[in-house]
């Protein structure tokens, strides 16, 4: 290869990195100095047991057939250590490999060829940023190897934009990615290791021996924003003694978050629930990782068309369910959860993205509020620097970034201009409650508007929706029980709606909000900072905090109240409502949860007040019987 005029120490890595550096630093010398990773059999097997592991993945390949063969692209793929790897397993299911660089195609073909695979796998070369094949042609494309990230901003959008456009209508994109935020967090500034003699790089591919006397001197240096990280390595020949190779090269780091953004934005929804993470090998040969010591596998769905902003409910690809969480029926309760196996103390049952979220915040209070993108929901210390509404409709309406305002505008533009007109009013007059009451409604309303808007073929279909409802659909069934509220509970509510919602042009009737708002009241939850749901309590009791956002949840709405709950459950850093089972629970045992803080309400009257007061309802559990019958024989 040919090589630069040798430097010396340079004040800054970034100045030197050529545009497309990876074009040039494919070769011979990639496959010495990265063989500890990219040549190891054992490595390669553990990655693709890891992504044949993905619930995704594992079912598109079950259902590959021959007379209908499945077809995969392998991005970026290198010297075909995946294709060659899954194409021995799957010998039904068509590989395509695509790469820029012809020297490891080359090696590519030989290996395939050696390994018996030609059949079906074949290797082109090609830019990812233009994919060389026809619109809808696989049923999954591969990114691996920390491929992602190597080009301009521009640029890595348009790669994920050509791979929405060759995946199938809900097909599956896999990308192993470089963890950004351990990068930053683990930033080494450099690091060396010994090449060792591959056997593997030489077979077949004319590389010759390096006579164990090659050094590879890295050195790194983060951009200042902490986004992008630029290196330089150093391959010293000792025998010569002379250097072998000087690159300079910068990968952006994203974020799980800035990921999920990206792909959203270019047709691709994250399946969250897919994601994994990798770790690199741990074998005393390897020196020095660098980035391929901590990565992520994301997987994402092709929407039917381009995301739009009144994509249906692109939330729900946030939603976990377990398998063996299913919905019953109970001729008194209604609809319940119960599962259909038995599963140990511990297990996550529900992941459960809300329908509609806000942030619950007293303005005297310095606390972290939401972002307002219904796909982010994380929250945002106030002073962090979030984007705020041009309008300055009110200060709790802040996104993390751009990429969030972006993907949230269409909803917020409906929302914006009531509270201009009323935040502030209804806040001080009717009380924080009140104002969080109304907010969440127009913004059911308002995801209700946009749903309606999108076109039935934009619905991502997931593979929990033939047991659980999503969208609209899964809030128009909850139950509000409004002929149980008290009369002067809901002629507030009705003066509410009539002074600060009658004049929303997209709003419907008083009498559909109030029903709405009846069955919001019977089913919202809060988000508090601890777990609600804790039995027996510990002692001393702990409580879960102060609230600091409500939220209508499709899916954990449906679990029942117990005071002797077998789930505990809390929100996560992305708002999600979490259950977790806090006992063994058998087969057809319903799960149930405490819809209040059981170390705040103790006594059973007290427990019983609060129900009937916030839910219209008296509990019977086996707790509650037991108690009263104690009390009862007290007097």
């Amino acid at each position: 290869m040919s090589m630069r005029m040798q430097l010396g120490r340079v004040d800054s890595l970034f100045a030197h990195v050529e545009k497309d550096w990876w074009k040039d630093a494919h070769n011979e010398m990639y496959l010495f100095t990265n063989g500890d990773c990219v040549e190891d059999p054992a490595i390669t097997d553990t990655e693709c047991d890891e992504l044949l592991r993905i619930p995704s993945i594992q079912t598109l390949f079950e259902h590959s057939t021959g007379t209908s063969p499945m077809k995969v692209l392998d991005l970026c793929c290198g010297q075909g250590r995946h294709t060659i790897n899954l194409a021995k397993r799957f010998p039904a299911v068509d590989f395509q490999g695509v790469d820029h660089s012809a020297y490891l195609l080359n090696i590519a073909r030989e290996r395939a060829a050696a390994e018996n695979t030609g059949r079906n796998t074949v290797f082109l070369e090609g830019d990812a940023r233009q994919i060389p094949a026809a619109n809808d042609s696989f049923d999954l494309v591969l990114l691996m190897g920390n491929s992602f990230g190597y080009c301009s901003e521009e640029d890595n959008a348009q790669l994920l934009a050509e791979v929405q456009r060759v995946l199938k209508p809900q097909a599956i994109f896999l990308m192993d990615n470089v963890d950004g935020g351990w990068m930053r967090s683990n930033f080494t500034p450099g690091g060396w290791e010994w090449i060792a003699d591959t056997p593997t790089v030489r077979a077949k591919s004319g590389a010759k021996t390096t006579n164990g006397k090659l050094l590879a001197c890295r050195e790194r240096e983060m951009s200042p924003d902490k986004k992008t990280m630029a290196s330089r390595e150093i391959v010293i020949d000792l025998d010569g003694p002379s250097v072998c190779q000087d690159l300079f090269y910068s990968v952006r780091l994203y974020d799980l978050d800035e990921i999920k953004t990206l792909l959203h934005t270019n047709g691709l929804a994250m399946m969250t629930e897919d994601v994994r993470q990798m770790s690199g090998p741990t074998s005393e040969s390897v020196a020095d990782l660098g980035m391929m010591e901590s990565r992520q596998l994301v997987v994402a769905q092709k929407t039917r068309t381009t995301v739009t902003a009144n994509n249906f409910c692109a939330q729900d690809m946030d939603t976990y369910i377990h398998p063996n969480l299913v919905q019953s029926y109970d001729p008194i309760k209604g609809r319940m959860v119960v599962l259909s196996a038995p599963v140990p103390a511990g297990t996550v049952l529900l992941k459960d993205a809300p329908y509609a979220i806000v942030p619950a915040v007293h303005p005297a209070r310095n606390d972290a509020v939401l972002c307002s993108s219904v796909e982010c929901r994380r929250r945002l210390p106030q002073d962090a620097g979030g984007i705020h509404c041009q309008e300055d409709c009110l200060q709790d309406v802040v996104w993390c970034n751009s990429h969030c305002q972006s993907a949230d505008q269409t909803r917020h533009d409906l929302e914006c201009s009531w509270l201009k007109r009323h935040g502030l009013t209804l806040r001080e007059t009717e009380g924080e409650d009140d104002f969080a009451m109304l907010w969440i409604i127009v913004r059911i309303f308002a995801n209700r508007q946009l749903e309606q808007q999108a076109r039935t073929e934009e619905r991502n279909h997931l593979h929990w929706e033939s047991r659980f409802q999503r969208g609209w659909e899964s809030i128009d069934m909850f139950r509000g029980n409004q002929e149980q509220w008290p009369k002067d509970r809901l002629e507030h509510w009705e003066r509410l709606i009539k002074t600060y919602l009658s004049d929303v042009p997209w709003l419907p009737n008083t009498q559909e909000v109030l029903s709405l708002l009846c069955k919001e009241e019977a089913n919202s939850f809060g988000l508090y900072p601890g777990v609600t749901g804790v039995f027996p309590l510990p002692d001393p009791p702990v409580e879960r905090g102060i609230h600091y956002g409500l939220a209508v949840y499709p899916r954990a709405t449906i679990c029942n109240h117990s005071c002797l709950p077998n789930i505990i459950h809390g929100p996560d850093d992305r708002g999600r409502m979490v259950f977790t089972s806090q006992r063994d629970i058998a087969a057809n045992e319903e799960c149930q949860i405490s819809y209040f803080d059981l170390s705040k309400y103790v006594d059973v009257q007290a427990r019983q007040k609060v129900l009937q007061d916030y839910f219209t309802f008296s509990c019977v559990c086996r707790r509650c019987q037991e108690e009263q019958k104690t009390e009862s024989h007290e007097h």
